[in-house]
């Protein structure tokens, strides 16, 4: 077996590319939802605007990326330690989303769109963020827009066992993993069409093998820094898979290949965002990595998806009412209210975080 060393890229510390790529796929994904619910458009990016919500592919990837370049140093082998690992993760993301979800349920039984019964009935299932464990409750209450936390929690849930098992397996097996794990998410779009299967975009298995990806690129970052290859670090590399990866997705809704299938659009998509997540996460930047705005805008990211379950509907209430009808209105509309509201519940993240953080460590 080969002898990995992952010392290298587990110094717990911010990589402002990561920031970049973090607050780039929150801001197209709110580009999507202005889109698809305010009926917005943004000229030559429109098509990529249309076809947002293949970046929830980048953020599995890169939330598997960052963990293990922050934690593929630490051994995840010992009970304590990996409870501790549950704990921050979970404590982490869990009270905001509670106490969100709340909020919406609350306002949409004042409203009337949901009754106190269904609402008591699914609360066990929403509090332990099992949602998309259902597929067919995505379009039940507030899951259209927090299914992804559901994902998410059982990539950390698995994150210790996968992280030990890559840790400990050779080179050529870990590129052999990668190539199937995205055979996998390339092979299985055709067989939702085929077979009109249950859509897979919010299905916890194959975020999994996102997750799964960006743990195994970080693993070769190590290889990568450790034979010191920075041809995968260049900026003008970066720039052109992104240029490549812009066209491609226009380039197929030009073409009118199979628009709103997220997931097959992972065959332009997903080798892209592999080069792109690796070559950023090399990135080095005394400017950026010193970028007090840009450390806000990666932390405001997780409040910024959640604002959305309110912007949007607030904006469709405001455009109605003044029957606007003005593409930039509704474009400033839209971005305005979101960065309002996920200002607001990052306000209140931030004490709560502190809370719980201390009570990581003491716990």
């Amino acid at each position: 077996m080969d002898e990995v060393y992952f010392d290298s890229i587990s110094l717990k510390r911010r990589y402002s590319g990561l920031d970049i790529f973090r607050v780039v796929s929150a801001v197209i994904a709110c580009m999507f939802h202005t889109t698809i619910h305010l009926g917005c458009s943004y000229g030559i990016f429109q098509s990529v605007s249309m076809m947002g919500a293949i970046f929830m592919t980048a953020f599995f990837m890169l939330s598997g990326f960052s963990l293990f370049v922050n934690w593929g140093g630490s051994s995840l082998t010992d009970n304590k330690e990996i409870f501790k690992f549950w704990k921050k993760r979970f404590l982490g993301i869990m009270p905001i989303y509670w106490l969100v979800s709340l909020v919406y349920v609350l306002v949409m039984i004042v409203v009337g769109r949901e009754t106190v019964i269904r609402t008591i009935v699914l609360a066990p299932v929403e509090i332990l963020g099992l949602q998309m464990v259902f597929p067919s409750l995505f379009e039940v209450s507030h899951n259209s827009g927090t299914w992804f936390i559901s994902c998410i929690l059982i990539c950390y849930a698995l994150y210790p066992f996968l992280q030990e098992l890559i840790k400990n397996i050779s080179f050529r097996i870990r590129v052999i993993v990668l190539i199937l794990c995205v055979t996998m998410l390339l092979y299985s779009p055709f067989i939702v069409q085929l077979y009109k299967t249950e859509w897979i975009y919010s299905n916890p298995f194959f975020r999994l093998l996102e997750f799964t990806i960006g743990i195994l690129l970080a693993t070769l970052k190590a290889d990568i820094d450790r034979k010191h290859i920075v041809f995968f670090y260049k900026c003008w590399l970066i720039l052109l898979e992104s240029v490549l990866l812009f066209a491609g997705v226009t380039i197929a809704v030009k073409l009118g290949i199979s628009v709103g299938d997220y997931m097959l659009y992972s065959w332009v998509s997903l080798p892209c965002f592999c080069f792109i997540l690796l070559g950023l996460s090399g990135m080095e930047s005394r400017v950026l990595d010193k970028s007090k705005l840009l450390r806000w805008m990666a932390d405001i990211s997780y409040a910024f998806f959640l604002a959305q379950l309110f912007s949007n509907e607030v904006c469709r209430i405001l455009i109605k009412h003044f029957s606007v009808e003005s593409n930039i209105i509704k474009i400033l509309l839209g971005w305005i209210i979101c960065i309002i509201i996920a200002v607001f519940i990052h306000f209140i993240e931030v004490p709560l975080n502190r809370i719980t953080k201390r009570y990581n460590f003491q716990g």
